[in-house]
This record gives C-alpha cells, structure tokens and sequence, in this order.
C-alpha cells in the first residue's frame, strides 16, 4: 500500500484528470501553465514507469518547449490551436531528434532527419512529444508483448497481470495511465482497435 505522501498533489491529480481539450483550453487561457502541466505528466511516466508504455521519454525538449508555450502566452502572441498538448507518439512513427525503434533492437538507434507527416502536423499545431510508445515489435502482433531487452512488455494499467493488446498497446496505456492525454498509433488490423 502507498504512502499518503506518495500520492499526486490535489492539484496534479486535477492535471491528470483533464482531458486533451481541456488541457488545450486551460493553457490557452492561462489558468494552467504548459511547463507546469509537462512537468505533472513528466512525473506520472516516471511514475507508471513498470507499466513500459514508453520507450523513449522526451522530457528536457518537451519541458523546453512547454516554457515557450508559456513565454509566448505572456507575451500576447497568438497559439496555435494545440499549443502545450503532450502527447505520446508510437515508435515505428518518426520524430525527429528521437530514435524511432519499432520496438526491435535491429532500429535502437535509428535517427530519423524528418518528421512523419502525422507528427509534423500536430507540432505545427503546437502539440509537443512527451515521449515515444512502446508497440508489439515492428508492430507485427495483436499483443503488445515485447521480448526485446529495452523494450518489454506493455502492461495494461488496469490490471498489471493483463495485456493492453494491439501493437499500439503502448500508446494506449499511456493515455489510459494519464501520462498524456493523447497521442499517436497505427492500426492495420486492430492496432487501435484493440486497446481501445
């Protein structure tokens, strides 16, 4: 059993609570700050780290990026629509300045130059990557079972001894875990469907 201590502040508990949309509204509005919400999210995936949702967490960029989020809503600049969003971003998708793995150790330090169009996208809108998403390796599989060494197993964050299934389960149990309120997967036979 944890310690009261050990449990999220008032205050971060009602970060974890928000949704996408509402997360995007707060900060637009000032009354939540993007660096201080990073920060919140940040610490829930170190947190629910046993969960190995996350390959590759993104923390001193996103937490860089955040402060200019809120640098440019001090200084009246307008936002885009998505300005401060974390999300998760599956890892057979490429972010650049982050390995793009798909989950197999053949990849581990695959470097993309460009960004997916997916994920330039969502950056141009302000979106910024907390982290990139554990997957079924090469996302060939239905479970989101990981028998590589870094990688692991995605555990469902309802139920430790179950699976989150898909290969996007690592996207999945981010979103579920409260680690970000969105983000990115593939499907082609259930991929997300499946999690969902």
């Amino acid at each position: 059993m944890s310690k009261p201590d050990d449990q999220p502040s008032l205050a971060a508990q009602a970060q974890l609570s928000l949704s996408a949309c509402d997360a995007v509204a707060a900060i637009a509005n000032g009354s939540l700050g993007a660096a201080d919400y990073m920060r919140t999210l940040l610490a829930q995936a170190r947190a629910q780290a046993g969960l190995n949702s996350l390959v590759t967490l993104n923390a001193d960029t996103a937490l860089e990026a955040a402060a200019q989020v809120d640098a440019a809503r001090s200084a009246g600049r307008a936002l885009p629509p998505l300005a401060g969003l974390p999300i998760v971003v599956k890892d057979n998708i490429d972010a650049r300045g982050m390995p793009t793995t798909a989950g197999t150790p053949a990849l581990r330090d695959w470097y993309p130059a460009l960004n997916a169009p997916s994920v330039q996208r969502l950056l141009d809108a302000g979106a910024i990557i907390l982290g990139k998403a554990n997957l079924h390796e090469l996302a060939f599989g239905a479970t989101s079972t990981n028998f590589s060494s870094f990688a692991g197993h995605v555990k469902n964050p309802y139920d430790s001894a179950r699976i989150p299934g898909g290969s996007s389960g690592g996207t999945a149990a981010a979103v579920a875990a409260r680690i970000a309120p969105a983000g990115l997967g593939t499907d082609t036979g259930g991929s997300t469907r499946v999690p969902a």
